[in-house]
């Protein structure tokens, strides 16, 4: 996986919000958790919009830079869940509003990216140039699937030369019509591998995108709502936010209990159906001691769970908490009976 530079270091799992101040607004990621390509994922729709019932803030947080906020809006809208661009934070404008606070407004900017790009970095007042001759102040590095070799070759020669390198996000690949394809992350580490050098990138698991979008909605304790540990998940830890791993994605149950400490959620979501239960309290952190911790231990190393409680999302964050602090103490657990994924 690509490295993040110059991000903070991830942090410990957080105990949870014990101060009794309610969660006042929701980071969702996307891809795996509100929708797979044009249809919502079962739940997504009505979990949003309980939120949005209840007045509490949500922001979409996408490490895709080739989209503007208004696409990505208008795509989550046409699901039925009512969206405004405002309501979309995108690397890309993570990456312009970090580079126009620095070099302030009309620095000029070398842009190897797309459309959604080069609109967040004129929104911030900056200047866009594809060419070295102008003399920018630094690289601004997304996606750009139109890429050429010779950009290439220029984006080494300016990396080379000591102009600063910024890039939206560190995603490897991406899932194409027919394969896996080239993401950001794969262009990051041959630049990496041809120059030497390491960027900063601010998209998951990077804290910038997540502190980035919860400021915008005024959150004082913020919920990182993800399908994947290595990036919503550590993101959102690493932010010092509580986590959820929703479990309509990439990752599972098996993956969680095997999650380093930086990477283990503090809640499970069957589906964003589940989150009423969540946001109005009656839900308990995978960290607390609850009633489903009687239904689960560790027998010869393998976890044992209640075959009645299988489904509780309560006993599987108990049983979760159980073996993160066995493993914690050097031991090793097997999954045993754990369920990879529950329904609500």
């Amino acid at each position: 996986m690509t490295p993040v530079a110059n991000a903070a270091a991830p942090v410990d799992r957080r105990a949870p919000e014990q101060s009794g101040a309610p969660i006042d607004c929701v980071l969702f990621d996307l891809d795996g958790v509100v929708y797979h390509g044009p249809e919502p994922i079962s739940g997504a729709v009505e979990g949003i919009n309980f939120l949005h019932d209840q007045s509490i803030p949500v922001s979409y947080v996408t490490n895709n830079a080739t989209r503007t906020a208004e696409v990505v809006a208008d795509h989550i809208s046409t699901l039925g869940i009512s969206t405004t661009p405002a309501e979309v934070t995108t690397s890309a404008q993570v990456l312009a509003g970090k580079l126009a606070a620095k070099f302030g407004t009309g620095a000029l900017i070398y842009l190897v990216g797309a459309t959604g790009l080069a609109t967040a970095l004129e929104s911030e007042g900056l200047r866009v140039t594809r060419t070295l001759d102008d003399g920018p102040v630094a690289i601004a590095q997304g996606l750009d699937p139109e890429i050429s070799y010779q950009r290439i070759v220029a984006a080494c020669e300016a990396i080379t030369a000591g102009i600063e390198w910024w890039a939206t996000n560190p995603d490897y690949s991406m899932v194409g019509p027919k394969s896996r394809v080239p993401g950001n992350g794969a262009f990051i580490d041959m630049l990496a591998r041809l120059t030497g050098s390491q960027p900063t990138v601010v998209g998951k698991p990077s804290p910038h995108m997540m502190e980035f979008a919860a400021h915008r909605c005024g959150a004082q304790r913020p919920l990182m709502v993800g399908d994947r540990l290595d990036t919503d998940i550590e993101g959102g830890n690493s932010a010092g936010f509580e986590t959820a791993l929703v479990l309509t994605g990439v990752h599972d149950i098996h993956d969680a209990l095997h999650a380093s400490s930086e990477l283990r959620p503090t809640y499970i979501l069957p589906s964003l159906r589940s989150l009423p239960t969540l946001i109005t309290g009656s839900a308990q952190p995978a960290s607390d001691e609850t009633s489903g911790s009687a239904a689960c231990q560790i027998v010869d190393g393998e976890l044992r769970v209640d075959e009645s409680a299988q489904d509780s999302v309560s006993t599987v964050e108990s049983a979760l908490r159980l073996a993160w602090e066995a493993m914690d103490r050097g031991e090793d657990v097997a999954p045993g009976n754990l369920p990879r994924r529950i329904h609500d």
